[in-house]
């Protein structure tokens, strides 16, 4: 007799048994960290990022930290670039970045994205919003 209570409960736990796994897995799969990246372009006067175009390092790390990125490719675009690429490696130093330097006629180097929030009445070098001593320090302390 006891041997058919657990025939005619088989089905009911190999449903259970299923249940339980799928709901293992999904919570498994949410836990897991987002694997979300950007790829900047970093030319001489701007940065450009999903065909928008930052003046302001400012602006861009708002619109990066509001996409919740883990991880960031930087093209370097261009002639003159070592000031806004040492900057924006620095205010992203913790997210793992990668860098590469694309051939001349790649689009994202060719983007004619026009500016986010064009910033006209500051003075000085763009892109804007670069903290030259805490950049030249930082870079300062990680060379060997």
């Amino acid at each position: 007799m006891n041997g058919r209570i657990g025939v005619n409960r088989l089905p009911q736990i190999v449903v259970a048994g299923i249940v339980t796994f799928g709901l293992v897995a999904t919570a498994l799969a949410d836990s897991r960290p987002s694997t979300r990246s950007a790829t900047i372009a970093v030319l001489a006067d701007r940065y450009i990022v999903d065909d928008l175009a930052f003046d302001d390092l400012d602006y861009l790390d708002k619109h990066i930290t509001a996409t919740q990125v883990h991880s960031i490719e930087l093209l370097i675009c261009g002639p003159r670039t070592t000031r806004p690429l040492k900057a924006v490696v620095h205010r992203f130093r913790h997210v793992p970045v990668q860098m590469r330097v694309p051939d001349v006629d790649e689009f994202e180097c060719m983007s004619k994205a026009p500016l986010v929030t064009p910033v006209l009445q500051r003075a000085g070098q763009r892109p804007f919003g670069i903290d030259d001593e805490a950049v030249d320090r930082y870079w300062l302390d990680i060379m060997p």
